[in-house]
């Protein structure tokens, strides 16, 4: 499978230029994209990130250092430091050699917050 495909999923948005309903978050750049006219409703690098997003992150690529949760979350610097700070509190993921992964309690929190967002 190849690293550059996109993940696609819809959001409860509405295009500001075309008013469709369609509209998708690409999870690997966080943006907000119209599928019916290709407006970019929202760029990566000024959104706020969550735990749900480091998680999903995580989840995909095992471990992942500082730099690269900056580089594919496109959140700030600050932001992202106070919700993995808050995320370590939690229990939900750990710091090892300078790499953050996700705890087993971690694991099971995602999939149940995966199984809210799609219904399960």
């Amino acid at each position: 499978m190849s690293q550059n495909r996109r993940s696609l999923r819809f959001s409860h948005s509405t295009c500001p230029v075309c008013g469709s309903n369609e509209v998708a978050r690409d999870d690997l750049k966080g943006d907000l994209l119209c599928t019916n006219c290709g407006h970019i409703i929202n760029r990566g690098e000024t959104r706020a990130v969550g735990k749900f997003d480091i998680a999903q992150h995580l989840r995909r690529e095992g471990k992942l250092t500082f730099p690269k949760l900056l580089e594919v979350t496109g959140a700030s610097e600050d932001k992202l430091f106070g919700v993995l700070q808050s995320m370590v509190e939690m229990g939900l993921i750990e710091e090892l050699q300078s790499s953050y992964q996700m705890t087993k309690r971690g694991l099971r929190w995602y999939r149940q917050r995966l199984g809210q967002e799609y219904g399960y």
